[in-house]
């Protein structure tokens, strides 16, 4: 009984422990935002389906956002494309073509 209390008190403090390390670890710089107007001065940052690689008919069905990744999900055809986006570059990480 006393072992199972100890380790079970072990067990806790060592949650405890890793969730304030997470915390003193934790990088506080502010990520930058980007403009979500069309102010004088300011870049509004934009893709285009041409600039992706798609043609004028596709369609996008669904998007994702993961940290800084944004995955766009076109329907082109009768087939899926999947296209990953770097948000802080704007530059395409990989693209997924399903066929039907």
């Amino acid at each position: 009984m006393l072992l199972g209390g100890g380790t079970l008190g072990l067990g806790i403090l060592a949650v405890l422990a890793a969730i304030i390390y997470r915390i003193m670890t934790m990088d506080a710089t502010p990520v930058p935002a980007i403009a979500a107007t069309g102010a004088p001065g300011t870049a509004v940052p934009t893709l285009s389906a041409s600039a992706l690689g798609l043609p004028a008919d596709a369609k996008l069905i669904s998007t994702a956002m993961d940290g800084n990744r944004l995955a766009l999900t076109y329907a082109v055809g009768a087939s899926t494309e999947t296209i990953v986006v770097d948000t802080r570059t704007n530059a395409v990480v990989n693209i997924l073509r399903m066929a039907p």
